[in-house]
């Protein structure tokens, strides 16, 4: 009986502790976010693109990304968009860096419009640092 009831308080508390855990892990980046990413230093300090959107308005290219900060600490991130055009070309003199604050378990979007038609692709250059 009491072996049972060992066993029965082991296994509550290894699904308990499994199942914090399991909220505490960030949610995978897909394969095809993260081929339009370029991450500046090794981490973004939990930080992740959780969504990516492109669409062509009046011929010029929008894109919308959702970031999500997976820990507690407040991270600064910095990013900017190189925009391409089908041969793989840089389209325009490139954007300087924007600088913006993502509170911790906060989620935003960030949005870059394309310099004119010929751009046919694009990258978010990425850097991030705690706070």
């Amino acid at each position: 009986m009491i072996a049972k009831w060992i066993a029965t308080i082991t296994f509550i508390a290894a699904t308990t502790s499994g199942a914090a855990r399991a909220a505490d892990i960030p949610p995978a980046v897909s394969p095809g976010i993260a081929a339009k990413l370029m991450v500046r230093g090794t981490t973004l300090e939990g930080v992740q693109v959780v969504d990516l959107r492109s669409q062509r308005k009046n011929d010029v290219m929008v894109v919308q990304a959702e970031l999500m900060n997976v820990k507690e600490k407040d991270v600064r991130v910095y990013y900017r968009f190189r925009w391409t055009d089908a041969a793989g070309m840089q389209v325009g003199d490139g954007e300087v860096w924007k600088p913006l604050v993502v509170l911790g378990k906060q989620s935003l979007f960030i949005r870059g419009t394309a310099y004119g038609p010929q751009a046919t692709d694009f990258r978010i250059e990425m850097s991030a640092e705690e706070r």
